[in-house]
């Protein structure tokens, strides 16, 4: 339990925007994502080959048990060479769900690996691109993928080779991916439980300032603050068109701006907005034409949104009132609470009843 705990606390460090409840960090090969000639032992770390290997169709490659995380920025692991076997004819990478796993890491659409005995990168292609040195027992090789550039890079005993493949899809979900071909190969793996003998960290940090100092070199356009002051118009702009008056106006307060709207304008606005929400519409409207006359006459589409809308509500039983039956000139005065015509046309519905009733029994 205690190495779990430290080999946890050291992938948390590398990578602490990962949430691994949504998005598992790899850390293991998967037993069950594998092809038939693939081996695996030391928790699932070491990789060994059972394949007769007499040629290219015997290639046989395993996938890590999860993708990598696109929250990770920057993903790295390393491989250790225990032998080369026969041949050395072995290739670390990356590859989609999916890939065929009889092939070596590259050879595929959608997986990208760099091969021990021709140092050549394959780029979802069987035709190679030199790219760096041979590799064989004894040496750690490394494959980082870049989830922000969409870049991958390789490494050979801590030196980083530059990178390999550009412009990866960003539809791609990629694990990393080991292969080999001839009897005797065995190579082992670290997702970072340990130490890595290439300096990621400090890959890490040095990729860190580079987009602090982007950020710091990045020109804006001239005039001294001018930049600024459009943003508080744009912000203030914003909470009053939505109704935060209070907010607004201590906003343009401590930015030294003028509010244009006057606050019982802002108020309706926002009384207005809560009645609809609240599937008050018939209220809505009554307040609108008392505070805003003749708008819904020269917005006819916007009186046709909210008629439809009071439609729906009426029919959802949450508007019941009769306001609109009450001439407009009665509209309540600006700023203020409507009044009881909506109770007077129930009053006058009900009495009118009450009349037919009597009428009736009489």
């Amino acid at each position: 339990m205690e190495y779990v705990s430290v080999r946890t606390d050291r992938l948390v460090r590398l990578y602490p925007k990962v949430d691994e409840r949504e998005t598992p960090l790899p850390r293991f090969w998967s037993p069950k994502d594998k092809f038939t000639y693939i081996g695996l032992s030391q928790n699932n770390l070491r990789v060994h080959y059972k394949g007769s290997g007499k040629n290219h169709k015997d290639a046989a490659s395993v996938r890590a048990t999860y993708p990598i995380p696109a929250s990770c920025g920057v993903f790295y692991f390393e491989v250790r060479v225990v032998s080369k076997g026969r041949d050395g004819y072995m290739g670390i990478g990356v590859s989609a769900f999916g890939v065929n796993l009889n092939r070596l890491p590259g050879w595929e659409k959608n997986s990208f690996g760099y091969h021990a005995d021709d140092g050549c990168v394959f780029s979802s292609s069987a035709t190679g691109t030199q790219y760096g040195p041979t590799f064989s027992t004894g040496d750690v090789v490394g494959c980082g993928f870049n989830a922000v550039n969409r870049t991958i890079f390789f490494t050979k005993n801590g030196i980083n080779l530059g990178t390999a493949v550009s412009d990866v899809s960003p539809n791609l979900s990629l694990y990393p991916t080991v292969g080999l071909e001839t009897p005797g190969e065995v190579v082992e793996a670290n997702f970072g439980q340990s130490q890595f003998v290439f300096d990621f960290e400090g890959l890490l940090s040095d990729i860190k300032l580079q987009t602090r100092q982007s950020i710091e070199d990045f020109p804006l356009p001239d005039g001294q603050g001018s930049w600024q002051a459009d943003l508080h118009k744009l912000v203030l702009s914003y909470l009053v068109h939505h109704g935060y008056r209070r907010t607004a106006q201590k906003f343009a307060e401590s930015t030294g701006q003028k509010l244009e709207e006057e606050n019982s304008s802002i108020k309706n606005r926002q009384r207005i907005q809560s009645l609809i929400l609240r599937g008050k519409v018939s209220q809505a409207l009554w307040v609108v034409r008392g505070a805003y006359p003749g708008l819904l006459d020269k917005r006819p589409e916007l009186l046709f949104r909210l008629k439809c809308r009071q439609f729906v509500e009426m029919i959802g039983g949450y508007d019941t009132d009769k306001l609109l039956l009450a001439p407009p000139h009665q509209a309540t005065p600006l700023g203020a609470p409507p009044q009881q015509p909506r109770l007077s046309c129930h009053s006058e519905l009900s009495s009118s009843s009450s009349e037919e009733g009597s009428m009736h029994g009489g």
